[in-house]
Protein backbone atom coordinates (compact mmCIF):
# COMPACT_ATOMS: atom_id res chain seq x y z
CA UNK A 1 0.00 0.00 0.00
CA UNK A 2 2.63 2.10 0.77
CA UNK A 3 4.42 2.17 -2.29
CA UNK A 4 1.12 2.85 -4.17
CA UNK A 5 0.72 5.28 -1.99
CA UNK A 6 4.31 6.95 -2.56
CA UNK A 7 3.42 6.62 -6.14
CA UNK A 8 1.42 8.64 -6.48
CA UNK A 9 3.04 11.92 -4.03
CA UNK A 10 5.61 11.72 -5.63
CA UNK A 11 3.93 12.44 -8.93
CA UNK A 12 1.91 14.99 -6.84
CA UNK A 13 4.79 16.92 -4.98
CA UNK A 14 6.14 17.84 -8.35
CA UNK A 15 3.05 19.09 -9.74
CA UNK A 16 2.00 22.96 -9.60
CA UNK A 17 -0.67 22.90 -7.27
CA UNK A 18 -0.52 26.14 -5.06
CA UNK A 19 -1.03 26.86 -1.76
CA UNK A 20 1.18 30.13 0.81
CA UNK A 21 4.36 29.13 1.88
CA UNK A 22 4.72 28.67 5.61
CA UNK A 23 6.39 31.19 7.15
CA UNK A 24 9.94 31.14 8.58
CA UNK A 25 10.41 30.47 12.62
CA UNK A 26 10.91 33.53 15.10
CA UNK A 27 15.11 33.42 15.23
CA UNK A 28 16.74 32.20 17.59
CA UNK A 29 20.74 31.11 17.65
CA UNK A 30 20.31 27.33 16.91
CA UNK A 31 18.81 28.17 13.74
CA UNK A 32 21.39 27.75 11.26
CA UNK A 33 22.90 24.99 13.00
CA UNK A 34 19.38 23.03 13.10
CA UNK A 35 19.31 23.45 9.59
CA UNK A 36 23.01 22.39 9.07
CA UNK A 37 22.30 19.33 10.68
CA UNK A 38 19.29 18.29 8.72
CA UNK A 39 21.46 19.13 5.29
CA UNK A 40 23.85 16.79 6.85
CA UNK A 41 21.72 13.93 7.24
CA UNK A 42 19.37 14.57 3.70
CA UNK A 43 22.31 14.27 2.18
CA UNK A 44 23.83 11.20 3.82
CA UNK A 45 22.01 8.57 2.08
CA UNK A 46 25.40 7.20 0.40
CA UNK A 47 26.38 3.05 1.07
CA UNK A 48 23.06 2.79 3.55
CA UNK A 49 21.51 -0.45 3.90
CA UNK A 50 17.57 0.43 3.70
CA UNK A 51 16.72 -0.49 6.82
CA UNK A 52 19.54 1.91 8.20
CA UNK A 53 18.19 4.60 5.35
CA UNK A 54 14.63 4.53 6.67
CA UNK A 55 15.57 5.67 9.90
CA UNK A 56 16.97 9.36 9.01
CA UNK A 57 15.26 11.37 6.76
CA UNK A 58 11.46 12.58 8.13
CA UNK A 59 12.38 14.73 11.01
CA UNK A 60 15.69 16.58 9.40
CA UNK A 61 13.02 17.40 6.07
CA UNK A 62 10.49 18.38 8.66
CA UNK A 63 12.81 21.11 10.23
CA UNK A 64 13.82 21.96 7.48
CA UNK A 65 10.63 22.77 5.82
CA UNK A 66 9.75 24.76 9.10
CA UNK A 67 13.19 26.34 9.81
CA UNK A 68 13.71 27.65 6.51
CA UNK A 69 10.42 28.54 5.19
CA UNK A 70 10.41 26.97 2.40
CA UNK A 71 7.54 27.92 -0.24
CA UNK A 72 5.91 24.79 -1.47
CA UNK A 73 7.99 23.83 -4.94
CA UNK A 74 11.15 23.67 -2.36
CA UNK A 75 8.81 21.38 -0.04
CA UNK A 76 7.66 19.43 -2.92
CA UNK A 77 11.11 18.75 -4.08
CA UNK A 78 12.75 17.69 -0.25
CA UNK A 79 9.57 15.74 0.47
CA UNK A 80 9.62 13.80 -2.84
CA UNK A 81 13.54 12.82 -1.83
CA UNK A 82 12.73 11.90 1.67
CA UNK A 83 10.07 9.71 0.10
CA UNK A 84 12.42 8.40 -2.71
CA UNK A 85 14.69 7.84 -0.14
CA UNK A 86 12.81 6.11 2.56
CA UNK A 87 9.68 4.71 0.52
CA UNK A 88 8.35 2.18 3.41
CA UNK A 89 9.24 4.62 5.94
CA UNK A 90 6.27 5.30 8.19
CA UNK A 91 7.37 8.74 9.25
CA UNK A 92 8.09 9.68 5.71
CA UNK A 93 4.83 8.95 4.44
CA UNK A 94 3.10 10.50 7.71
CA UNK A 95 4.61 13.45 7.37
CA UNK A 96 3.94 13.68 3.50
CA UNK A 97 0.26 13.04 4.39
CA UNK A 98 0.27 15.85 7.17
CA UNK A 99 1.66 18.59 4.76
CA UNK A 100 -0.91 18.20 1.84
CA UNK A 101 -3.67 17.74 4.04
CA UNK A 102 -2.35 20.60 6.22
CA UNK A 103 -1.48 22.71 2.52
CA UNK A 104 -4.72 21.93 0.80
CA UNK A 105 -7.10 20.28 2.72
CA UNK A 106 -8.43 17.19 2.50
CA UNK A 107 -11.12 18.07 -0.10
CA UNK A 108 -8.80 19.50 -2.25
CA UNK A 109 -6.12 16.68 -2.18
CA UNK A 110 -9.10 14.83 -3.01
CA UNK A 111 -10.25 16.35 -6.05
CA UNK A 112 -6.36 16.07 -7.03
CA UNK A 113 -5.77 12.80 -6.27
CA UNK A 114 -8.85 11.15 -7.41
CA UNK A 115 -11.17 8.92 -5.06
CA UNK A 116 -9.10 5.63 -4.79
CA UNK A 117 -5.60 7.43 -4.77
CA UNK A 118 -7.57 9.19 -1.88
CA UNK A 119 -8.50 5.76 -0.31
CA UNK A 120 -5.40 4.77 -0.36
CA UNK A 121 -4.22 7.71 1.51
CA UNK A 122 -6.48 7.30 4.15
CA UNK A 123 -5.87 4.11 4.69
CA UNK A 124 -1.98 4.94 5.27
CA UNK A 125 -2.97 7.88 8.07
CA UNK A 126 -0.89 7.71 10.92
CA UNK A 127 -0.52 10.71 14.27
CA UNK A 128 0.44 13.65 11.85
CA UNK A 129 -2.12 13.05 8.84
CA UNK A 130 -5.04 12.08 11.10
CA UNK A 131 -4.24 15.54 13.23
CA UNK A 132 -3.94 17.02 9.81
CA UNK A 133 -7.55 15.74 8.84
CA UNK A 134 -9.16 16.75 11.93
CA UNK A 135 -8.22 20.30 11.99
CA UNK A 136 -9.57 20.46 8.48
CA UNK A 137 -12.73 19.48 9.64
CA UNK A 138 -12.35 16.19 8.79
CA UNK A 139 -13.78 14.02 11.28
CA UNK A 140 -16.73 12.70 9.94
CA UNK A 141 -14.39 11.54 6.88
CA UNK A 142 -12.09 9.63 9.10
CA UNK A 143 -14.90 8.41 11.29
CA UNK A 144 -16.43 6.72 8.57
CA UNK A 145 -13.44 5.36 7.16
CA UNK A 146 -12.52 3.79 10.65
CA UNK A 147 -16.08 2.53 10.60
CA UNK A 148 -15.72 0.59 7.40
CA UNK A 149 -12.11 -0.50 7.69
CA UNK A 150 -10.71 -0.49 11.28
CA UNK A 151 -7.59 1.03 12.40
CA UNK A 152 -4.15 -1.13 12.34
CA UNK A 153 -2.56 -0.82 15.15
CA UNK A 154 0.84 1.21 15.28
CA UNK A 155 2.74 -1.85 16.79
CA UNK A 156 2.04 -5.43 18.51
CA UNK A 157 2.33 -4.17 21.95
CA UNK A 158 -1.08 -3.65 22.30
CA UNK A 159 -0.43 -0.32 24.20
CA UNK A 160 -2.89 2.37 25.40
CA UNK A 161 -2.04 4.63 22.32
CA UNK A 162 -1.37 2.44 19.51
CA UNK A 163 -5.08 2.07 19.00
CA UNK A 164 -7.64 4.39 17.15
CA UNK A 165 -9.03 5.92 20.30
CA UNK A 166 -5.34 6.24 21.75
CA UNK A 167 -3.62 7.81 17.99
CA UNK A 168 -6.42 9.95 17.36
CA UNK A 169 -6.62 11.44 21.56
CA UNK A 170 -2.97 12.04 21.49
CA UNK A 171 -3.09 13.83 17.83
CA UNK A 172 -5.15 16.47 19.68
CA UNK A 173 -4.36 16.68 22.89
CA UNK A 174 -3.71 20.20 22.86
CA UNK A 175 -6.76 21.37 21.26
CA UNK A 176 -9.92 22.51 22.95
CA UNK A 177 -12.64 20.58 24.57
CA UNK A 178 -15.62 22.41 22.40
CA UNK A 179 -12.96 20.80 19.59
CA UNK A 180 -12.50 17.37 21.16
CA UNK A 181 -16.36 17.45 21.60
CA UNK A 182 -17.18 17.27 18.02
CA UNK A 183 -14.37 14.28 17.67
CA UNK A 184 -16.45 12.41 20.39
CA UNK A 185 -19.83 13.11 18.09
CA UNK A 186 -18.72 12.07 14.92
CA UNK A 187 -17.35 9.36 16.71
CA UNK A 188 -20.90 8.19 18.48
CA UNK A 189 -22.30 9.11 14.80
CA UNK A 190 -20.66 6.68 12.92
CA UNK A 191 -20.97 3.84 16.03
CA UNK A 192 -17.21 3.89 17.47
CA UNK A 193 -17.75 4.03 20.70
CA UNK A 194 -13.46 3.21 21.39
CA UNK A 195 -12.48 6.49 19.80
CA UNK A 196 -15.51 8.66 21.62
CA UNK A 197 -14.39 6.90 24.90
CA UNK A 198 -10.90 8.14 24.76
CA UNK A 199 -11.52 11.70 23.46
CA UNK A 200 -14.09 12.16 25.90
CA UNK A 201 -11.92 11.30 28.70
CA UNK A 202 -8.82 13.82 27.39
CA UNK A 203 -11.25 16.64 27.63
CA UNK A 204 -10.33 18.92 30.62
CA UNK A 205 -13.70 19.08 31.57
CA UNK A 206 -13.96 15.81 34.35
CA UNK A 207 -17.86 15.83 33.46
CA UNK A 208 -17.38 15.50 29.60
CA UNK A 209 -16.67 11.52 30.08
CA UNK A 210 -19.30 11.58 32.58
CA UNK A 211 -22.12 12.81 29.85
CA UNK A 212 -20.59 10.56 27.41
CA UNK A 213 -21.24 7.43 29.41
CA UNK A 214 -24.59 8.81 30.33
CA UNK A 215 -25.75 8.65 26.52
CA UNK A 216 -25.21 5.01 26.55
CA UNK A 217 -22.76 4.65 23.40
CA UNK A 218 -20.64 1.62 25.20
CA UNK A 219 -23.72 -0.14 26.09
CA UNK A 220 -23.56 -3.75 24.94
CA UNK A 221 -19.65 -3.66 23.35
CA UNK A 222 -16.69 -5.23 24.80
CA UNK A 223 -15.31 -2.31 25.84
CA UNK A 224 -13.72 -1.49 28.97
CA UNK A 225 -14.28 2.16 28.92
CA UNK A 226 -12.61 3.15 33.02
CA UNK A 227 -9.59 1.27 31.42
CA UNK A 228 -8.88 3.47 28.45
CA UNK A 229 -10.09 6.65 30.16
CA UNK A 230 -7.73 6.44 32.50
CA UNK A 231 -4.81 6.78 30.00
CA UNK A 232 -6.86 9.77 28.42
CA UNK A 233 -7.04 11.15 31.80
CA UNK A 234 -3.35 10.67 32.89
CA UNK A 235 -2.35 12.32 29.20
CA UNK A 236 -3.96 15.44 30.54
CA UNK A 237 -2.78 15.15 34.38
CA UNK A 238 -6.46 14.34 35.12
CA UNK A 239 -7.72 12.20 37.74
CA UNK A 240 -8.69 8.74 36.86
CA UNK A 241 -12.57 8.86 35.50
CA UNK A 242 -13.92 6.85 39.10
CA UNK A 243 -11.85 6.71 42.29
CA UNK A 244 -11.82 4.45 45.33
CA UNK A 245 -10.07 0.86 44.49
CA UNK A 246 -6.74 -0.01 45.80
CA UNK A 247 -3.73 2.56 46.60
CA UNK A 248 -2.01 0.67 44.07
CA UNK A 249 -4.55 1.98 41.72
CA UNK A 250 -3.86 5.41 42.42
CA UNK A 251 -0.34 5.20 42.75
CA UNK A 252 0.14 3.96 39.55
CA UNK A 253 -1.76 6.02 37.77
CA UNK A 254 -0.50 9.05 39.68
CA UNK A 255 3.34 7.16 37.98
CA UNK A 256 1.36 7.62 34.49
CA UNK A 257 0.52 11.09 34.89
CA UNK A 258 4.42 11.82 35.50
CA UNK A 259 5.35 10.00 32.09
CA UNK A 260 2.83 12.40 30.54
CA UNK A 261 4.53 15.27 31.53
CA UNK A 262 8.05 14.29 30.93
CA UNK A 263 10.08 15.83 28.11
CA UNK A 264 10.88 13.77 24.81
CA UNK A 265 11.51 9.90 25.99
CA UNK A 266 10.26 8.25 29.77
CA UNK A 267 12.66 7.53 32.27
CA UNK A 268 9.89 6.64 34.87
CA UNK A 269 8.05 3.72 33.13
CA UNK A 270 12.03 1.93 33.41
CA UNK A 271 10.88 2.65 37.04
CA UNK A 272 7.26 1.87 37.33
CA UNK A 273 7.92 -0.92 40.15
CA UNK A 274 11.10 -0.42 42.74
CA UNK A 275 11.00 -3.16 45.61
CA UNK A 276 8.00 -4.42 44.12
CA UNK A 277 5.62 -1.44 44.30
CA UNK A 278 4.31 1.47 42.88
CA UNK A 279 5.20 3.64 45.92
CA UNK A 280 8.41 4.61 45.17
CA UNK A 281 7.71 5.38 41.54
CA UNK A 282 4.77 7.20 42.38
CA UNK A 283 7.22 9.60 44.87
CA UNK A 284 9.14 10.20 41.93
CA UNK A 285 6.83 10.51 39.75
CA UNK A 286 4.91 13.14 42.12
CA UNK A 287 8.43 15.25 42.39
CA UNK A 288 8.87 15.34 38.87
CA UNK A 289 5.71 16.32 37.88
CA UNK A 290 5.82 19.12 40.44
CA UNK A 291 9.22 20.27 38.94
CA UNK A 292 7.97 20.48 35.21
CA UNK A 293 4.70 22.60 36.72
CA UNK A 294 7.41 25.08 38.46
CA UNK A 295 9.04 25.52 35.39
CA UNK A 296 12.45 24.48 36.70
CA UNK A 297 11.93 21.44 34.18
CA UNK A 298 11.15 22.52 30.67
CA UNK A 299 8.44 19.86 29.33
CA UNK A 300 9.18 21.05 25.43
CA UNK A 301 13.08 20.25 26.27
CA UNK A 302 15.27 17.73 25.78
CA UNK A 303 15.21 14.58 28.45
CA UNK A 304 18.33 15.06 29.76
CA UNK A 305 17.35 17.88 33.30
CA UNK A 306 14.51 15.55 33.92
CA UNK A 307 15.89 11.98 33.75
CA UNK A 308 18.89 12.91 36.07
CA UNK A 309 16.38 14.51 38.20
CA UNK A 310 13.95 11.22 38.51
CA UNK A 311 16.65 9.41 38.16
CA UNK A 312 18.73 11.24 41.36
CA UNK A 313 15.29 10.94 43.22
CA UNK A 314 14.52 7.27 43.00
CA UNK A 315 18.31 6.47 44.00
CA UNK A 316 17.78 9.06 47.46
CA UNK A 317 14.48 7.13 48.04
CA UNK A 318 15.56 3.48 47.56
CA UNK A 319 19.21 3.44 46.95
CA UNK A 320 21.21 3.10 43.55
CA UNK A 321 21.08 -1.12 44.09
CA UNK A 322 16.96 -1.04 43.67
CA UNK A 323 17.52 0.51 40.25
CA UNK A 324 20.10 -2.43 38.83
CA UNK A 325 17.71 -4.15 36.90
CA UNK A 326 15.96 -1.66 35.63
CA UNK A 327 19.02 0.14 34.40
CA UNK A 328 19.81 -2.76 32.48
CA UNK A 329 16.67 -2.93 29.93
CA UNK A 330 17.23 -2.31 27.07
CA UNK A 331 16.77 1.56 25.52
CA UNK A 332 15.08 2.00 22.58
CA UNK A 333 15.63 5.76 21.58
CA UNK A 334 18.07 7.01 19.04
CA UNK A 335 20.74 9.17 20.96
CA UNK A 336 23.88 8.67 21.09
CA UNK A 337 26.94 6.78 18.77
CA UNK A 338 26.66 3.23 19.84
CA UNK A 339 29.49 0.94 20.23
CA UNK A 340 28.08 -2.40 20.34
CA UNK A 341 25.03 -3.99 20.13
CA UNK A 342 23.36 -3.88 23.70
CA UNK A 343 22.78 -0.02 24.71
CA UNK A 344 20.72 0.09 28.29
CA UNK A 345 18.75 2.34 30.08
CA UNK A 346 21.83 2.26 31.96
CA UNK A 347 24.32 3.39 29.37
CA UNK A 348 22.14 6.76 29.26
CA UNK A 349 22.45 7.28 32.58
CA UNK A 350 26.35 6.72 32.38
CA UNK A 351 26.09 9.49 29.67
CA UNK A 352 24.03 11.94 31.78
CA UNK A 353 25.68 11.63 34.64
CA UNK A 354 29.43 11.90 32.95
CA UNK A 355 28.40 15.17 30.72
CA UNK A 356 26.62 16.52 33.72
CA UNK A 357 29.46 16.47 35.54
CA UNK A 358 31.95 17.48 32.97
CA UNK A 359 30.11 20.65 31.75
CA UNK A 360 30.72 22.82 34.33
CA UNK A 361 34.64 22.26 33.70
CA UNK A 362 34.42 22.46 29.71
CA UNK A 363 32.46 26.02 30.02
CA UNK A 364 35.03 27.09 32.33
CA UNK A 365 32.82 27.81 35.45
CA UNK A 366 35.46 25.64 36.66
CA UNK A 367 39.36 25.32 36.48
CA UNK A 368 39.40 21.60 38.63
CA UNK A 369 38.76 18.27 36.48
CA UNK A 370 35.56 17.28 38.44
CA UNK A 371 36.54 13.68 39.74
CA UNK A 372 34.44 10.65 38.85
CA UNK A 373 30.44 10.75 39.73
CA UNK A 374 29.86 8.41 42.58
CA UNK A 375 27.33 6.46 40.32
CA UNK A 376 29.00 5.86 36.94
CA UNK A 377 29.65 2.68 35.90
CA UNK A 378 32.77 0.75 35.22
CA UNK A 379 31.68 1.06 31.49
CA UNK A 380 32.85 4.45 31.15
CA UNK A 381 36.39 5.08 30.40
CA UNK A 382 36.63 8.27 32.38
CA UNK A 383 40.10 9.15 31.21
CA UNK A 384 39.46 9.49 28.17
CA UNK A 385 36.46 11.28 28.91
CA UNK A 386 38.25 13.71 30.99
CA UNK A 387 41.08 14.17 28.31
CA UNK A 388 38.28 14.87 25.58
CA UNK A 389 36.81 17.46 28.38
CA UNK A 390 40.22 19.36 28.10
CA UNK A 391 40.10 19.39 24.57
CA UNK A 392 37.01 20.53 23.95
CA UNK A 393 37.97 23.12 26.69
CA UNK A 394 40.82 24.39 24.64
CA UNK A 395 39.19 24.62 21.88
CA UNK A 396 41.78 21.81 20.09
CA UNK A 397 39.43 19.26 19.08
CA UNK A 398 40.91 17.31 15.74
CA UNK A 399 38.90 16.08 13.28
CA UNK A 400 41.33 12.79 13.41
CA UNK A 401 39.03 12.43 16.57
CA UNK A 402 36.03 11.53 14.78
CA UNK A 403 37.54 8.48 13.30
CA UNK A 404 36.97 6.84 16.56
CA UNK A 405 33.46 5.73 17.30
CA UNK A 406 33.51 5.76 21.12
CA UNK A 407 35.72 9.17 21.05
CA UNK A 408 33.40 10.66 18.26
CA UNK A 409 30.52 10.25 20.78
CA UNK A 410 32.47 11.69 24.03
CA UNK A 411 33.49 15.01 21.70
CA UNK A 412 30.10 15.70 20.22
CA UNK A 413 27.66 15.40 23.90
CA UNK A 414 30.98 17.60 25.73
CA UNK A 415 30.88 20.22 22.50
CA UNK A 416 26.85 20.12 22.84
CA UNK A 417 26.98 20.79 26.53
CA UNK A 418 29.59 23.51 25.83
CA UNK A 419 27.12 24.99 24.33
CA UNK A 420 29.32 25.53 21.32
CA UNK A 421 27.27 24.93 17.63
CA UNK A 422 29.86 26.00 15.86
CA UNK A 423 32.37 24.32 16.96
CA UNK A 424 30.00 21.34 17.10
CA UNK A 425 28.89 21.12 13.73
CA UNK A 426 32.60 21.63 12.10
CA UNK A 427 33.47 18.01 14.03
CA UNK A 428 30.58 16.43 12.91
CA UNK A 429 30.87 17.54 9.56
CA UNK A 430 34.21 16.49 9.38
CA UNK A 431 33.54 13.05 10.66
CA UNK A 432 33.94 9.88 8.30
CA UNK A 433 30.33 9.16 5.99
CA UNK A 434 28.04 6.67 7.89
CA UNK A 435 25.37 5.85 9.92
CA UNK A 436 27.36 7.73 13.07
CA UNK A 437 27.41 10.67 11.41
CA UNK A 438 23.98 10.69 10.10
CA UNK A 439 22.87 9.58 13.65
CA UNK A 440 24.48 12.04 15.33
CA UNK A 441 23.88 15.03 13.49
CA UNK A 442 19.18 13.63 13.50
CA UNK A 443 20.27 13.80 17.18
CA UNK A 444 21.20 16.76 17.97
CA UNK A 445 19.14 18.55 15.18
CA UNK A 446 16.32 17.57 17.22
CA UNK A 447 17.85 17.97 20.48
CA UNK A 448 18.29 22.01 19.39
CA UNK A 449 14.80 21.91 17.82
CA UNK A 450 13.72 21.98 21.49
CA UNK A 451 15.98 24.78 22.78
CA UNK A 452 14.25 26.91 19.68
CA UNK A 453 10.79 26.27 18.42
CA UNK A 454 10.23 23.26 19.98
CA UNK A 455 8.15 21.63 16.43
CA UNK A 456 8.79 18.31 17.34
CA UNK A 457 7.51 18.69 20.95
CA UNK A 458 4.46 17.63 21.87
CA UNK A 459 2.07 17.63 25.34
CA UNK A 460 2.56 13.92 26.66
CA UNK A 461 5.38 12.67 24.18
CA UNK A 462 7.11 10.15 26.60
CA UNK A 463 3.32 8.56 27.65
CA UNK A 464 1.67 8.79 24.40
CA UNK A 465 4.17 8.66 21.15
CA UNK A 466 6.68 6.19 22.35
CA UNK A 467 9.58 7.73 20.40
CA UNK A 468 7.69 8.30 17.15
CA UNK A 469 7.49 11.76 15.63
CA UNK A 470 4.31 13.96 14.79
CA UNK A 471 4.76 16.59 11.99
CA UNK A 472 2.54 19.33 13.08
CA UNK A 473 2.22 22.10 10.25
CA UNK A 474 -0.38 24.09 12.41
CA UNK A 475 1.52 25.13 15.33
CA UNK A 476 3.51 28.55 16.05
Amino acid sequence: MFRRVTGFFSLLLLSSLASPALAADKFCPQRETILAFSDIVLAGDDALTPSVADRFGPEAAYLKIRYAGFGDDETRILLATVLKRSPRSQAANDLVSAWYLHRLGHKALRGAAGAEKFDEIMSGLRISGIRALLLDGGEDLLMKRFAAFPFVPLDNTAGPFTNAGGVISASIVDQSDEFKERIVRAAEANGLPDIANYVAASENDPAAWDRFIQRGSTKGSKLRPEFNADFARAMVGQPRVKGGGSPEKAQLHSNVIGTSFEPEQSFLEHILMLESGFEIGDLVAQQLTQQVKSGAINRSGTMDVAWLFSYRAAVKLAGRPALEEDLTRAYSGDRYVRTSDVFTIGDVMDRLLAVAALQPYVIGKTDAMPSKPEDLSDKIDWPRWTEMATKVRDGTVSPILAADLETFGIVTELLFAKGDPAALQAFVRQAPSGEARLSVANDFAMRLDRACAAYLYHPGEAFTLSGRPIFKFDTE
